[in-house]
């Protein structure tokens, strides 16, 4: 068993090295070394694809050189089948703010914000 791999993502050509437990966690996942070494990608690239968006655009959003060489299409296919999302999720007003701020607050600031600001 390898003690250690690194490993180019497909997509964006970012290098990883795995070790240990994570290694092995990696290696079920992908079901091999070599499919891990074939179609790995990396955490940013799995998100976007969740979030709905396709390869080329997942390159231009994360400025890869166009050097990175173009997956085939059954790469691809399986890629979006396995992690591609249904559509793109637009979040809402209230999401966004949520997620950067707290959301505990005196009674009275709180319910100026119901009323004068999130009005539903």
């Amino acid at each position: 068993m390898v003690k250690s791999l690194k490993v180019k993502c497909i997509v964006t050509g970012k290098e990883s090295l795995f070790s240990g437990e994570y290694l092995k966690k990696k290696i079920e996942e992908y079901g091999s070394i070599e499919n891990l070494q074939r179609l790995y990608i990396s955490r940013d690239v799995k998100t976007l694809f969740k979030r709905g968006y396709g390869v080329n655009e997942i390159r231009n959003i994360l400025n890869i050189s166009e050097e990175i060489d173009m997956l085939n299409d059954e790469i691809i296919k399986l890629l979006e089948d396995k992690y591609k999302g249904n559509s793109l999720k637009i979040p809402t007003l209230n999401e966004n703010l949520s997620s950067f701020t707290y959301n505990k607050s005196d009674p009275e600031v709180e319910s100026f914000i119901k009323e004068y600001i999130i009005k539903s």
